[in-house]
């Protein structure tokens, strides 16, 4: 949070990915990576506001 914060909306941001993996972490690991891989596709993310409304958006910028 900042100064800002009270003038801002609240969103929860989910991107999922099925993974398969020798453990937990590996999972978490490889997700990790490849979310921040600079030519993943992995830029859906499911957006929910304090109503429950739930967008997708997609930040591909090839597909904007």
């Amino acid at each position: 949070h900042n100064e800002w914060s009270i003038f801002m909306a609240n969103y929860r941001v989910k991107w999922e990915i099925d993974i398969e993996a020798d453990s937990p972490e590996e999972a978490a690991k490889e997700s990790l990576k490849i979310q921040r891989d600079p030519d993943s596709v992995a830029t859906i993310f499911d957006v929910t506001d304090d109503n429950g409304v739930t967008t997708e958006i997609d930040l591909n910028p090839e597909w904007a």
